[in-house]
Order: C-alpha cells, then structure tokens, then sequence
C-alpha cells in the first residue's frame, strides 16, 4: 500500500495484518481522488475510523490544509502516527485516540470540515446510522461526507435531515457513498 500522488507519491504505508484493519486498497484510493479532483486541495479533512490513515494521508499528499484523523483503537493511531513520519506530513495533522462520537463532540465547534472520509466496519448498519445522523455537526457548509462501505450491501436509510446522498462510486468491492448537508430550503420543504 502507497501513497498515489502528490508530495509523498510512492511512499510506502505501514499497516498491519489484523482482522479489525481493511485499508482502503491503492486502487479504491486512487479512483476516489480521481473523482474528488481539486476538492481536496486546501480543505480541512477529518478521518473517521482512520485504521492506517491511508485516506487522509492522502488528502495531506495531495495538498489538504491539514487533517485529523480519529480511531478508537490504539494500534491505529500508532500506524497513522508512524506513517505521518514516512510521509513527513506530521505538522499539517492531529490525532485523537476516541470512539467517534466523542471525537465529533469535541470537534463540533471548530470550523467545519470540507471532505469527512468515514470507514466503519462493513457489517454494523446501526454504527452507519449513527455516524449519518451526528457528523453533519462538523460539515463545513459545502462540505462532503465520504462514506467506504461494502458494494455487497445496501445503504442504511439516511435518518438525517440534514444529510442528502449526492452521489455514489463503486470500485471493485467498495462502494463510495457522498453525502452533503442538504441546504435549507431542502430542509424546509422536506420536513
């Protein structure tokens, strides 16, 4: 697993062989950036459930102003710290050892944040359904949330009002599911 392009193209990614990790692979990574373009230059990232860090590190590469990424285990943020080293990206980041809804109420009253790349584990919808429901507090207003889960299963119903799905991408076995505040008029007219 490397880093695809930008200032640390080709550096290799630490991660683990652990049946709680499933990085996101170099070609899910690279299509998804594809498809992001120039969002990610300049915007502020939060990395939810960041197991390696893969996503947000290469937001950093690819000139993201800074990010932040969050995982309740400490392996994980041991991985992301050893490679925000290889990468030399450590100033432009933060890390919080926290379950996410936690790190989403210590984070919500900062400036929102333009791209959330969220990677829960595949086979809990109820988790899904929490995180659609509490990470709209910490959107920028024309921010995006990234949702990975897997192409085998169906999207949870989006229980938030203030959420609307954008678009979707699959790549292989991974599904990408783009999420943005819906604007108050939306709001207004669908309550």
């Amino acid at each position: 697993m490397r880093v695809i392009a930008g200032s640390a193209k080709g550096t290799r990614l630490a991660s683990l062989r652990a049946r709680w990790l499933r990085p996101t692979s170099d070609r899910a990574r690279q299509a998804l950036f594809d498809w992001l373009g120039t969002r990610v230059v300049g915007a502020r990232v939060l990395d939810l459930f960041c197991g390696t860090g893969a996503l947000g590190v290469e937001a950093l590469s690819r000139g993201a102003s800074e990010a932040v990424f969050v995982d309740v285990r400490e392996a994980a943020v041991g991985l992301v710290r050893e490679n925000l080293k290889r990468t030399h990206l450590e100033e432009r980041a933060t890390l919080m050892r926290a379950d996410f809804r936690v790190a989403i109420r210590r984070l919500a009253p900062q400036d929102g944040f333009d791209l959330v790349f969220a990677d829960p584990p595949y086979a809990d919808e109820y988790l899904i359904e929490g995180l659609l429901e509490s990470v709209s507090g910490v959107l920028a207003p024309d921010g995006l949330l990234v949702l990975e889960r897997s192409g085998r299963t169906s999207l949870p119903k989006v229980g938030s009002r203030r959420l609307v799905l954008e678009s979707e991408k699959r790549v292989g076995e991974t599904t990408f599911s783009v999420f943005r505040l819906r604007e108050e008029r939306e709001r207004t007219t669908n309550a």
